[in-house]
């Protein structure tokens, strides 16, 4: 039998233990063999904590514990009681008897913390106390949380509940609040325990669990997948063009709804109670997977970059936002909406990820786009996006165009394509003062730092100096806001580079 199995007698009864706590004291023991059964499984219980009291290092009197409550079950009633600290309740502390139908104690499951930790954790609260004389209030702990749980929380932030309490850091109780908060713009719920004499938040815990559904999707789109140019509108894409996927992050009610975007704008759109969406083409729930999966992975991969405060809430899509081949996202309700002209533009994700380019822009500088250069900086940075983002998902001939599912209902190129992002334009020659035109003089800039700097440094530079941009920039404007922004996150390191390729492009002088 191995340590953790180790069997010993208490009294007149004996008990095998499969588990020891962080303390060193039994927490998961079965076979229990002769405490006295009774009708009162209560009382048995209690007979039972009594004689491990020595075992579990808790006062032999158990007055330290109170009754928290009984649940039957098919297996019999299972007693548990809470530990007090100093009169609070210890979170975590519990200690739970199982009792059969027969009134036999056949399983026991201990989280309490041994009397010589909660003497040592009065001795650090009398000196905490000492040291800040005073006690935070409830208002007091609710603005320290509110700070702590920052942009996710939003101003609907209220306080449900509150309750002193002692909670364990490292092992150790310290007296704290604990506040139950919810939200509803955005949906959230939590727990926040601030530390009463300090004002610390020691611990946060998100309450709404989120579920994972599945999706069936394009990855970026059916000519990347197949590497088929020759693909319309009207072909029968086969299956290899579709992936599986985990949605994740759903609300769990059917609906794609999550931390990043939700389709509540779709008119009549699909609920699934299985979470299950993996259909094909033809079928709005297919598009409405394509948007949810996309924004969310792309949020994510912008998180990971470090940017945690950019458009860090759920985006409403409207997969058929408008029945004409274009697309937008409307600065007035932040929004996006998709149009169903032509191939339906959320059936290729490098057009979802374009628009939703603008809505990061957006976020970041409120009203982005009011002068013609900024306004071409914004479509040359949505097609980046797109296009950096799946690169490494693309054939070598296909890795400049985006939007190659989506242009072949009017694109004559080849490969088919919305526009290149390795277009030779230079400023001010080919100016036309058509932003979609005069994008692709910003996106083919970027796309030349990326590779000179790699895609997680250039997507890093190009997201952090949009912050140091005003509505109406211009290029050159746009330019020195990447050397600014490698400046301060690379010290500057990629100063020469940056500015060779704006000075090539005409957009930055000598």
């Amino acid at each position: 039998m191995s340590p953790a199995q180790k069997q010993f007698p208490i009294g007149n009864f004996r008990v095998k233990v499969e588990a020891y706590t962080e303390h060193g004291t039994p927490r998961r023991m079965s076979n229990v063999e002769g405490v006295e059964a009774s009708r009162d499984p209560v009382k048995t219980a209690k007979r039972a904590v009594a004689a491990l009291a020595r075992k579990l290092r808790i006062a032999a009197d158990l007055s330290d514990l109170k009754l928290e409550g009984t649940r039957e079950s098919i297996l019999g009633t299972h007693v548990t009681f809470q530990q007090l600290h100093d009169g609070l309740p210890v979170t975590g502390g519990w200690i739970r008897v199982d009792v059969d139908k027969a009134g036999n104690v056949f399983s026991i499951l201990n989280d309490l913390i041994p009397v010589r930790v909660l003497k040592q954790a009065s001795q650090e609260q009398a000196k905490r106390q000492a040291a800040s004389p005073g006690k935070y209030t409830v208002k007091e702990a609710f603005a320290e949380a509110r700070k702590a749980l920052g942009r996710k929380a939003g101003p609907s932030l209220t306080v449900v509940s509150s309750e002193k309490v002692s909670l364990p850091v490292k092992g150790v109780p310290r007296q704290a609040i604990k506040l139950v908060l919810v939200s509803t713009k955005p949906r959230g719920e939590w727990k926040v325990y601030v530390d009463l004499v300090t004002g610390k938040v020691l611990a946060k815990v998100r309450l709404l669990k989120d579920a994972t559904g599945k999706g069936r999707v394009f990855d970026p789109n059916p000519v990347v997948a197949l590497d088929d140019s020759t693909l319309k509108d009207s072909s029968n894409v086969p299956d290899a063009a579709y992936r599986e996927v985990d949605l994740q992050g759903l609300e769990g009610k059917g609906l794609l709804d999550g931390p990043f975007v939700t389709t509540r704008t779709t008119p009549g759109r699909v609920k699934k109670t299985n979470l299950d969406f993996r259909f094909r083409r033809g079928k709005k729930a297919f598009t409405e997977a394509m948007v949810y999966f996309h924004i969310d992975r792309v949020q994510r991969y912008i998180q990971d970059l470090g940017f945690t405060h950019v458009l860090n809430r759920p985006i409403a899509v409207n997969v058929v936002g408008q029945s004409d081949d274009n697309s937008h996202y409307s600065p007035v309700t932040k929004d996006l909406f998709f149009g169903t002209g032509g191939v339906n533009d959320s059936e290729d994700a490098e057009i979802i990820l374009h628009e939703y380019g603008h809505a990061i822009q957006d976020a970041q500088v409120p009203g982005f786009g009011r002068s013609s250069e900024c306004g071409a900086m914004g479509e040359g940075f949505g097609d980046y996006l797109a296009g950096s983002f799946f690169a490494e998902h693309k054939p070598a001939r296909l890795r400049a165009c985006v939007g190659t599912w989506d242009g072949v209902s009017y694109s004559h190129d080849d490969p088919p394509c919305l526009r290149r992002l390795d277009s030779k334009k230079k400023y001010p020659k080919d100016v036309t003062d058509e932003v979609h035109d005069d994008g692709e003089i910003w996106s083919a800039c970027l796309w030349e730092i990326r590779a000179a700097l790699g895609a997680r440094t250039a997507d890093k530079l190009v997201i952090a100096s949009h912050s140091l941009l005003s509505p109406a920039a211009s290029f050159a404007d746009g330019a020195n806001a990447l050397v600014t922004a490698d400046a301060q996150l690379n010290a500057g390191k990629n100063k020469a580079v940056i500015r060779g390729v704006f000075v090539r492009r005409g957009i930055l002088k000598k």
